[in-house]
């Protein structure tokens, strides 16, 4: 019996070599198991990272855009005000022979403004469009007032009494087209959070009105 105790110790030890085998592997995978665990909750996290940091900078970009897109379809449509504004404050330079012409002019100018208004229509606030809209009505009513003005002034027949009359209803009808012109200006100032100085306010020039 006792040439048998070796062999029964050798296997003794060898079953518990291999009991510490399998239990450090099962460690090993434990801490492989968790390993690749945290792994991967590392690289979510950072994969969401910079998918928030894309989807950040595209809002950059689009907010960008949009505001850039505004800002050129507004200026365009504040320059055909302008134009128009100071074509009409020169009525009083109009002859008989060119009303016509000088009517057909000025509205296509007007008219101009319509692919920019529509353009604001998909970018902007409904509020900066009509607003727009509101300022080609008053130009276009400026306009009918300027060519009745320089009618009755042209007509010999008329009295000083009209002439006033008219006169004064042309320089009320060119103070609508400023304001509706700052209401523009006010309106997009108010969605792109575009702020001025009371400084700025103060010291900017007022449209200088011509009277005859």
């Amino acid at each position: 019996m006792t040439q048998w105790l070796p062999l029964f110790g050798s296997l003794i030890v060898a079953m518990a070599a291999l009991v510490g085998v399998l239990v450090n592997n099962r460690t090993n995978r434990a801490a492989l198991t968790a390993a690749d665990e945290r792994n991967r909750v590392t690289l979510d996290a950072a994969q969401r990272s910079v998918e928030s940091t894309n989807a950040a900078a595209e809002r950059r970009e689009h907010d960008k855009w949009r505001r850039e897109s505004v800002l050129t379809a507004v200026s365009s449509v504040l320059a055909i005000s302008s134009d128009v504004r100071q074509q009409l404050l020169r009525c009083e330079r109009w002859e008989a022979d060119e009303l016509d012409r000088v009517d057909e002019e000025i509205r296509q100018i007007i008219t101009g403004s319509r692919g920019f208004i529509s353009s604001l229509r998909v970018v902007a606030h409904r509020k900066i469009p009509n607003r727009c809209e509101d300022l080609m009505r008053t130009l276009t009513a400026a306009l009918n007032i300027s060519l009745q003005r320089r009618r009755i002034e042209l007509d010999g027949e008329a009295v000083a009494e009209e002439i006033t009359e008219i006169q004064a209803l042309w320089s009320r009808a060119i103070e609508n087209t400023v304001e509706e012109e700052r209401s523009v200006i006010n309106a997009t100032r108010l969605e792109l959070e575009i702020k001025i100085s009371a400084e700025v306010h103060q010291a900017a020039p007022q449209p200088a009105l011509v009277r005859s």
